[in-house]
């Protein structure tokens, strides 16, 4: 006894044992076959109702596949896999420590489609534990928000449990730009630095590290007065080029078949970055000094020479790598008696400072290479000598003198 639909391809029976059945064919499987689900009961208008559930979701497509679920740690493996094609090396390094070293440790065992909130919140309770930081944390969060919003666009997960998750409390370190007085002590003795004109495009033009190493002289019209930003300079983690991996026991950087590693210049990652910039006069100047000092390191350097092009080199001609760069910058300040900043708060000082001047906020994402409005309120700090400058003009206005303590 029993009937069916053959347009919706369900059929509700009775078995002999007495109970009832029920199949719905949801589609086709990965593997070229029919995906036929079955559903049963003690009652016909128990069956009917399931195979009424397992229709609407075929038809509104929110089925999850056939099969049992994957582990956590399967999905994640096959996710940094897939991602890799559409996200730079860089990026995908990160995701990489994420999900082999905080997040399968933790909850990989879990299968995919039975990850429950509470899950996530242990996660991040171990991770503490552990010793983490919350902003480390907070990336790791990203990392598996990102893998789970995948899983669920692809109906491997009802929904994303990261999302109802509390996540702890991460108060992100206040950036402190450099001062006006502090710019121009920086910009003054850069001049005479060995490549110190790389800190001067920092803090005037808000160059990243990466694109200001990435620079070639091709990049440069020191008669127009202008700069292409195109490339960036990173550094990427080896990976083993080694046939068998099984008997080569060194590590990727030691491999002696390595490949893909080491310093690289590549494409930046938006069409926003990929930019052109005009010089002011003072950073014309001294790029052409620059040139010159290049020049003559190139004849002492002789048969040592590595013609890499750049703007920016060591002492044969190679490119410098962006953590020695850091710590130039790190000494450089040391050296002035400046206090402790970052590089990249230079580019923080540059659109600030451009910012609180005024200067219209889209002209500044162009210049920074953004693509977001909401970036500029990242970068916008109050610098203090542009408070001190607007109490001023507060004064005039108020009291018709800038000086209005005297007289």
């Amino acid at each position: 006894m029993g009937t069916r639909a053959g347009n919706q391809r369900s059929s509700i029976f009775q078995g002999n044992d007495g109970r009832w059945y029920g199949f719905v064919t949801m589609g086709i499987q990965p593997d070229g076959s029919v995906d036929r689900r079955k559903r049963s009961g003690a009652s016909r208008a128990d069956v009917v109702r399931k195979v009424r559930a397992l229709e609407r979701e075929r038809s509104d497509q929110s089925a999850l596949p056939a099969g049992p679920s994957p582990r956590l740690e399967t999905w994640l493996t096959e996710w940094l896999s897939a991602t890799a094609l559409r996200v730079r090396p860089s990026t995908l390094s990160g995701y990489t420590v994420d999900v082999h070293r905080h997040i399968n440790p933790a909850i990989g065992k879990h299968r995919l489609d039975a990850l429950q909130p509470e899950h996530i919140e242990h996660l991040y309770t171990a991770l503490l534990a552990n010793g983490l930081n919350a902003g480390t944390v907070h990336h790791v969060r990203r990392t598996l928000n990102k893998a789970l919003n995948d899983a669920f666009r692809r109906r491997r997960l009802p929904g994303n449990p990261v999302a109802l998750a509390h996540t702890p409390r991460y108060n992100p370190p206040e950036i402190e730009p450099l001062t006006v007085d502090e710019a121009r002590r920086i910009l003054a003795a850069a001049e005479n630095e060995p490549n110190g004109v790389a800190f001067m495009l920092a803090i005037s033009l808000g160059l990243r590290r990466g694109e200001v190493l990435g620079l070639s002289w091709a990049d440069v019209d020191l008669d127009a007065g202008r700069l292409q930003v195109r490339r960036q300079l990173e550094r990427r983690n080896w990976r083993h080029g080694c046939a068998d991996l099984d008997r080569c026991h060194e590590r990727p950087s030691r491999c002696p078949h390595r490949k893909e590693g080491g310093l690289v210049l590549t494409e930046l990652k938006t069409k926003q970055s990929r930019r052109t910039l005009p010089l002011p006069e003072p950073l014309l100047i001294a790029l052409r000094q620059h040139r010159r000092r290049q020049r003559e390191a190139r004849i002492h350097a002789g048969t040592l020479w590595r013609d890499s092009g750049l703007v920016f080199t060591n002492l044969v001609g190679r490119p410098v790598a962006p953590h020695d760069h850091s710590l130039h910058w790190t000494a450089f300040l040391e050296r002035l008696g400046i206090r402790p900043a970052r590089l990249h708060d230079a580019r923080h000082t540059a659109a600030t400072l451009l910012l609180v001047q005024g200067v219209d906020q889209r002209v500044v994402m162009s210049m920074f290479g953004w693509t977001s409005p909401a970036m500029t309120t990242r970068y916008q700090h109050v610098v203090p000598e542009l408070v001190e400058e607007a109490n001023r003009r507060m004064g005039v206005l108020l009291w018709g003198a800038s000086d209005h303590g005297t007289g």
